[in-house]
């Protein structure tokens, strides 16, 4: 019975909601809001290694690989070697740029409508729990 209030399990159902709202904002935009994470941070951010990139996204980077090979077969992203041959550079393409010059109308009304949802204390609350480093 303890187990019936997991944060674990309400942090993830929170996610998975979250993620489907802003999917269906994003609809009409071509990108899924995942990928579209991915690249306005390389956008914002510039080139960078995938451990870094990973490190931004709080992701695995098993889990961020996976990603990245769709995102660089559609042609958004471009993956090279690094100076360390096993570094691999992450950077976006100037196809990935109008990727997320279309997409953020989309995606900046799903903010708007998550974060009339959340209300000022549940923004505050989210916020301050993606930025504690928890381990």
């Amino acid at each position: 019975m303890a187990a019936a209030g997991c944060f674990c399990l309400a942090s993830r159902q929170a996610a998975r909601k979250i993620t489907r709202l802003y999917d269906s904002h994003m609809q009409g935009s071509g990108v899924r809001v995942t990928q579209f994470t991915i690249l306005s941070q390389l956008m914002l951010r510039g080139e960078m290694p995938i451990g870094k990139l990973a490190g931004l996204l709080g992701m695995e980077r098993t889990t961020l690989s996976r990603n990245l090979t769709l995102l660089e077969d559609k042609g958004w992203i471009s993956i090279s070697a690094g100076e360390d041959p096993r570094a691999r550079m992450i950077d976006i393409t100037a196809q990935g740029r109008g990727l997320v010059r279309r997409g953020f109308p989309h995606w900046s009304k799903a903010q708007a409508h998550i974060g009339k949802l959340l209300g000022a204390d549940g923004q505050a609350a989210l916020k301050l729990l993606g930025s504690r480093n928890l381990g």
